[in-house]
């Protein structure tokens, strides 16, 4: 047999048939069940052979094949001629991988086979049709017993003919034998009669009349008994046992193909149960995981409320700290060196910059380790429970700006985002260490910029006395 190619078949309009095994199987999963298979040309081959080794199931796809199988005497006897659409190696693949017919391709033919083995995982890989697929191959076993039942059906009624025949023969040998023994009694009396005769009649001639009579009726007699004794069928006993042999054998072959379908259809209804138990655990599971979607998104808006009421509560206690501090200035500024008080004044543009390169590159950017310089940041976990305090000049890491405001950053403790907190930009060194990064990149990419934050230092408070 000569393998094909699935795509020249398929450009031919070659395809497998819709019934049988690929009954009521979507048009996907007939595709998925074709590309597990092979198909192959045969011209009057032998494709398995009675009682060898047996482990594809067939279909036939253009063609023909005979089915046989050998009788007693050793004979191939034709039990079935299949055609397009037909399968076989059904039974192997129930009965232990072993031909129970011999198959022969009659001229040209194009088969599709699977081994049973690929069958078996396709079944359980795709458990969706799995249950189809067992009710179509419990369906075509279905049909083969119907045709092997009837077959047999035929075959018992032959031997119930050919029994009562055979007991009806017997019956009338019985007859010929009483008839034989009769005769038997009247010619021994028809020769003592003869005999009897004889010797009175001793100088008479021996061959008158009556001896001549009583010859040939004794000749008769004689030629009855072998004509009785040949029509006698003396194997016909024999012959009734070997076909009651027979009979019972086919009435147990009947019944075990019976119990056969009787198991595969309690097989089928198991698997049928199994995938709708696990639809229902599937459903369930879905519908768990939809709960627990909605309580985590419910969580993190509740999350995002509380953290836009800190940072409420935040500004509004920096402003009212701003406004101590500013009391508290002007009432000491008198009494402060303003050589103390320079601060770096930086470039909005520069700030900007930053800004605009840490929203595009924030994998570069985040996380960033920096130091607390105005006041202490509380950290706080979700239950707003717990909190941890970090001093002025102690180090945070920022993972990212605030989403609602640019002028806070988001902070945690170290590498654990257990506690976090959301930090005024000023109240970190977060804008000199971004600035590092950024010019950092910049150099990679060529271009050389001046860090404002270590060259371009004033004092504020002489800028405001200038312009005062």
């Amino acid at each position: 047999m000569k393998t094909l190619f699935e795509e020249d078949l398929l450009d031919a309009g070659y395809e497998l048939p819709s019934s049988g095994l690929c009954y009521n199987l979507d048009p996907e999963d007939a595709k998925a069940l074709i590309s597990e298979g092979e198909w192959l040309l045969a011209e009057d081959e032998l494709v398995a052979r009675e009682g060898q080794e047996q482990r594809f199931l067939y279909m036939i796809v253009s063609g023909a094949v005979e089915l046989s199988k050998r009788d007693e005497k050793g004979k191939h006897q034709n039990i079935a001629n299949l055609g397009t659409g037909d399968t076989f190696g059904e039974v192997a693949f129930l009965r232990g991988h072993i031909a129970s017919a011999t198959s022969e391709t009659q001229g040209l033919c194009i088969l599709w086979r699977m081994n049973h083995d690929q069958l078996l995982e396709f079944i359980a890989s795709h458990g969706t049709i799995a249950g189809q697929l067992c009710l179509n191959l419990a369906g075509l076993l279905a049909g083969r017993l119907l045709k092997e039942n009837t077959m047999v059906s035929k075959v018992k009624m032959d031997l119930e003919d050919a029994i009562h025949s055979l007991r009806n023969a017997s019956e009338e040998d019985s007859l010929k034998t009483n008839a034989l023994r009769e005769l038997q009694d009247k010619v021994e009396s028809l020769n003592q009669a003869t005999r009897i005769k004889r010797q009175k009649q001793s100088n008479r001639s021996k061959f008158n009349s009556i001896s001549m009579t009583s010859l040939a009726v004794a000749s008769l007699s004689v030629i009855g008994l072998f004509g009785l004794y040949n029509s006698y069928d003396h194997d016909a006993p024999g012959q009734v046992i070997a076909l009651t042999e027979e009979l019972d054998g086919m009435k147990e072959n009947e019944a075990f193909y019976l119990n056969l379908k009787k198991n595969l259809e309690a097989e089928n209804l198991e698997l049928v149960q199994s995938s709708n138990e696990i639809k229902k655990e599937k459903i369930a599971i879905a519908e768990e995981l939809q709960n627990f979607k909605e309580q985590l998104s419910h969580r993190d808006w509740e999350n995002d409320s509380l953290n836009s009421q800190l940072l409420q509560a935040k500004d509004e206690l920096a402003a009212l700290i701003s406004m101590e501090e500013e009391a508290q200035a002007e009432e000491l500024v008198t009494e402060v060196n303003p050589a103390e008080l320079y601060v770096p004044l930086i470039p909005q543009e520069f700030i900007d910059e930053v800004k605009a390169w840490t929203q595009t590159n924030s994998t570069l950017a985040f996380p960033c380790e920096v130091k607390v310089v105005n006041e202490k940041v509380t950290l706080s976990d979700l239950t707003l429970s717990a909190r941890v305090e970090v001093d002025v000049g102690k180090t945070i890491v920022i993972t990212r700006f605030h989403p609602v405001s640019e002028i806070y950053v988001v902070a945690q403790q170290g590498v654990s985002d257990t506690f976090m907190a959301s930090v005024h930009i000023d109240n970190t060194t977060i804008m000199e260490e971004l600035a590092k990064k950024y010019i950092l990149y910049m150099k990679t990419l060529g271009k050389k910029i001046d860090n404002p934050f270590t060259s371009n230092r004033f004092s504020q408070i002489d800028q405001n006395f200038s312009e005062d």
